[in-house]
């Protein structure tokens, strides 16, 4: 989940699912911070795999919605190609191994909803973008699924970020977080370093609030 009230979007941009997570863990956090009622809502990418570069290709080639042929059956899950974009939770029935034809049809409609709902973050007045690559478990999940890197670059981050401002015609805010041995020497002011915890990709709510609170005060 993402979260959102009339004038301010918290949006999820991946890499992995603990942004997600996190927002919709603390909406209350943000409502009382912001003095705005928000609430959990949906965007694209909260529950998929996106790695930085194939995010950025995504967004520089105009981000047009998956096509049956870009969907690979691996490695490892559904994967979008070739942007490398890993559907670890979708195309599939709850505890069922994946079936793209069964469930392409489903997915293209929910998908499609959804980047028009992305494509309207034009229009609200301030649009925060979380991009975490702090779940412990990515790991595992970069091995099963074969992915090259799940460290931080700053020429990917900057790319990506420049890519999403322009496909939304608009100037946007990110917050990037990261695991202790991922923030790949991005050390600037906009990279947040969590401190290692125990969860599998959950992450630590007490550190994500105190982020979240230094960030909006």
């Amino acid at each position: 989940m993402s979260a959102q009230s009339g004038s301010t979007a918290i949006v999820s941009l991946g890499m992995s699912c603990q942004s997600s997570r996190q927002i919709r863990t603390h909406v209350d956090t943000f409502s009382g911070l912001l003095d705005q009622t928000f609430e959990p809502t949906r965007h694209f990418f909260d529950g998929l795999i996106s790695p930085i570069s194939g995010l950025a290709d995504l967004f520089c080639d105009g981000f047009q919605l998956f096509t049956r042929d870009s969907i690979r059956p691996g490695p490892g899950c559904p994967t979008w190609m070739p942007y490398g974009i890993r559907f670890l939770h979708h195309f599939r029935e709850a505890d069922m191994p994946p079936d793209i034809d069964r469930f392409f049809e489903r997915e293209h409609s929910k998908f499609g909803y959804l980047r028009e709902k992305f494509i309207g973050l034009s229009e609200v007045e301030r649009v925060i973008f979380v991009i975490s690559n702090s779940q412990n478990n990515l790991s595992d999940v970069a091995f099963e699924t074969e992915m090259a890197c799940i460290k931080f670059n700053q020429s990917q981050l900057e790319r990506l970020m420049k890519a999403v401002d322009n496909f939304l015609d608009r100037q946007c805010e990110y917050l990037i977080v990261s695991h202790p041995d991922r923030h790949g020497g991005v050390l600037d002011e906009n990279i947040h370093v969590m401190k290692a915890d125990e969860s599998e990709w959950t992450g630590d709510k007490t550190q994500w609030r105190a982020l979240f609170q230094s960030y909006f005060v």
